[in-house]
């Protein structure tokens, strides 16, 4: 019982070994022979699927690669080089809107709400550039819409870049300010 797990043991190092001399690069030298006919058939057995095996991956890597060669299908797929969590866009003056449409939510401030016969209620904001607008449900700003108008607040639905929550929406609220302008 020994003798045998010796020799198995002798024909795994002869086997490692052959692997070993196989792979290394440059001159080889003489190796020893194998002790046994099964090791040397062992060894001889291992040697081909590996050569082949290099063969096979010495041709690939050879192979002359044409940038049309390959062409990336997203399918639904998100960009893998866009930032998950990254900062609001930052836009010039010249690149925004006039108006609401180019306002930000957080830039809005609200002074007042009317009620009117035809369209309701309507509310009034101070924008960033300190002129006054008005603004009905539906109105679009930057980053989100007016959903809801209250008798002292407008609501409005925020677009949310973060992919660790499920909803891409949030709602904001936005209270009429209690502040008396001081003269």
């Amino acid at each position: 019982m020994r003798v045998s797990r010796f020799a198995l043991s002798l024909l795994i190092v002869v086997a490692a070994m052959a692997t070993l001399f196989a792979q290394a690069p440059g001159k080889r030298t003489a190796t020893a022979a194998p002790a046994t006919p099964a090791a040397s058939t062992a060894t001889t057995a291992t040697q081909n699927p590996e050569q082949s095996m290099q063969q096979s991956l010495q041709e690939i890597l050879e192979e002359p690669s044409a940038p049309d060669a390959y062409h990336y299908d997203p399918q639904g797929r998100r960009d893998p080089f866009q930032s998950l969590i990254g900062p609001a866009p930052r836009l010039l003056p010249g690149q925004r809107p006039p108006g609401p449409p180019g306002f930000l939510i957080d830039e809005i401030k609200i002074q007042g709400v009317v009620k009117t016969r035809q369209q309701g209620l309507i509310a009034m904001i101070n924008g960033p550039d300190n002129k006054g607008y008005l603004m009905k449900i539906g109105d679009k700003v930057l980053d989100g819409e007016v959903i809801r108008i209250t008798g002292n607040s407008i609501v409005f639905r925020q677009e949310v870049n973060d992919p660790t929550r499920i909803e891409r929406f949030r709602e904001v609220v936005k209270e009429l300010s209690s502040e008396v302008p001081r003269k």
